[in-house]
């Protein structure tokens, strides 16, 4: 390896390290699905954490576990935090360029890595306290074993490939559907080109097979617990447009939840920002894979993934989101790489410039970019509400999700209350006998004159009745839950389930409490608002 290559790979990882330590402080703290990980992360020893995120989630947890002993080392402040997802997002760029070298040559590891580091959704997800990045690094790394199993054949590289493929499994519940995809994809060109390796690729799967049964125990069992992401989310055709967007651009768009319709614009900031590194990386894809047949490999398997999950979303609960396919963009920024580094060494200097200088001036400039969308979305601001009012043990705080949301933040053992968790699948709010989810809701949601008496009474028994007088209730309004009254079944049905139920059960309890208690006042927050009210 060449002094060259070096002083651009350093130079490379200083870059990603830049763009992922880049507005790092996020003044509202972590948002919902980030608190759902850290409780989970501090529910105890590895036992408990164990038993908190299969009980809670749908995802085995290795990142809680490996997340767990960083803040037993580093501290629980949200920015050390956030500094485990960094150092992830890092060691990903270190692993695209050894990759890359593997597989073909230093320029095209370069190559690969500098792609790794300015791509948004892995700039974005380097700065969340989720898992996804830890996908992304693990996928980089099993992609480098299977190059070292297809040249060398070495005990050690089967290791890493079951460990890196277990890896992924015990991270992500639908990364089953990525490694099976990699087996596939890996044992098709195995039988194609390079038939000596078959035996040991065989058993490595077999034994990897072996290390996954619990996971695949567990999944059989409890199929129940995979059947709701339908109520959560959508995704439709229009879905394939966000993931290309998202996989290849620095405008990122639905990066949570996708968008009902994608409308594609032309303008000056859609080609210079979008279309053009879109057409480079199309153009890269297609050059890799004509250049040498055998890199077709590269391609099948990211769609051979996405292809699986899309019939798992026709068969099931589960939505197509950016990050659940995730795992498909190390092979096609390593195809796009192959691609790229056969160009002309005039021409690849332009693409490298051009997407240097677009990536990080959307990141720095626009307020909607990887590093400074998203920012306000946090729990804080809500909690320091809450602190500011002196809330005390003897009150009640009302929320739309988990009860532990602001836990962080707070200081707070008294009563808490989730519409989603205590009251939205009680038999006023669902008809448990029917099968589909609209169907299930469709009359609680769509009464919009009349406050169901059997909530009534609930919600008196359960949170109002046990008050002392001079008792305060916290009712954090959530703003993404306010789409009621809906006006039509067709409107109803545009939504998520999620959001069309919680949003008449917010409507209905803010309703009651008005209707029982004295309210005192309230603070009007971005995506919150704090109603005090008391008894």
């Amino acid at each position: 390896m060449k002094k060259r290559d070096y002083i651009i790979l350093g130079l490379v990882i200083v870059l990603a390290i830049i763009l992922r330590v880049l507005f790092i402080d996020k003044p509202a703290g972590f948002w919902h699905n980030e608190m759902v990980m850290y409780n989970q992360t501090i529910a105890g020893g590895p036992l408990d954490i164990i038993k908190a995120a299969v009980d809670a989630d749908v995802h085995f947890p290795l990142y809680q576990l490996m997340l767990a002993l960083w803040i037993k080392i580093f501290g629980n402040g949200d920015i050390t935090i956030r500094l485990f997802s960094v150092l992830a997002g890092v060691l990903n760029v270190v692993a695209a360029f050894f990759t890359g070298k593997e597989i073909k040559n230093e320029k095209t590891g370069n190559i690969f890595a500098f792609l790794t580091a300015i791509n948004a959704t892995l700039i974005f997800y380097s700065q969340e306290v989720k898992f996804y990045i830890f996908l992304s690094m693990f996928a980089t790394v099993s992609l480098y074993f299977i190059a070292r199993i297809l040249k060398h054949n070495k005990n050690t590289d089967y290791a890493g490939y079951i460990i890196t493929n277990a890896a992924i499994v015990y991270t992500f519940t639908i990364g089953v559907l990525y490694v099976i995809a990699q087996g596939i994809a890996t044992l098709a060109y195995i039988l194609w080109k390079n038939k000596q390796t078959l035996k040991k690729f065989l058993l490595a799967n077999l034994i990897l097979i072996g290390v996954i049964s619990p996971f695949a125990i567990y999944i059989l069992t409890h199929m129940h617990k995979y059947e709701a992401a339908a109520w959560i989310f959508t995704s439709n055709i229009f879905t394939t447009f966000v993931l290309i967007q998202n996989y290849f651009t620095p405008y990122l768009i639905g990066i949570y939840n996708n968008p009902q319709v994608y409308i594609p614009t032309l303008g000056f900031t859609q080609i210079l920002f979008i279309y053009i590194p879109v057409g480079i990386a199309f153009y890269g894809i297609y050059k890799g894979v004509r250049i040498d047949k055998k890199h077709y490999l590269l391609l099948v398997l990211p769609l051979l993934f996405l292809i699986f999950e899309t019939i798992l979303c026709m068969n099931s609960g589960l939505r197509m989101l950016t990050r659940y396919t995730i795992l498909a963009i190390p092979p096609l920024l390593l195809l796009v790489s192959i691609g790229l580094s056969e160009l002309k060494s005039i021409t690849i200097k332009i693409i490298i410039t051009y997407m240097l200088i677009i990536n990080v001036f959307y990141l720095l400039a626009s307020p909607i970019s990887a590093v400074r969308g998203y920012r306000d979305l946090g729990e804080k601001p809500t909690a320091n509400v809450l602190n500011s009012n002196n809330i005390k043990d003897n009150d009640t705080i009302i929320l739309a999700l988990r009860k532990n949301d602001f836990d962080k933040y707070i200081n707070f053992n008294g009563r808490k209350f989730s519409l989603l968790q205590d009251f939205v699948h009680e038999p006023y709010a669902m008809n448990s006998s029917k099968q589909d989810k609209y169907e299930k809701y469709k009359d609680y949601v769509l009464s919009i004159n009349s406050l169901s008496p059997e909530f009534e009474k609930d919600f008196l028994s359960r949170v109002i009745e046990p008050m002392n007088t001079g008792d305060r209730i916290f009712y954090i309004w959530d703003e993404n839950y306010n789409a009621y009254p809906l006006k039509s079944l067709e409107e109803y049905k545009k939504l998520p389930v999620m959001t069309g139920s919680l949003s008449k059960m917010n409507a209905d309890a803010f309703i009651l409490c008005q209707k029982y208690l004295k309210i005192k006042s309230g603070v009007k927050l971005k995506y919150y608002r704090v109603f005090i009210f008391e008894k």
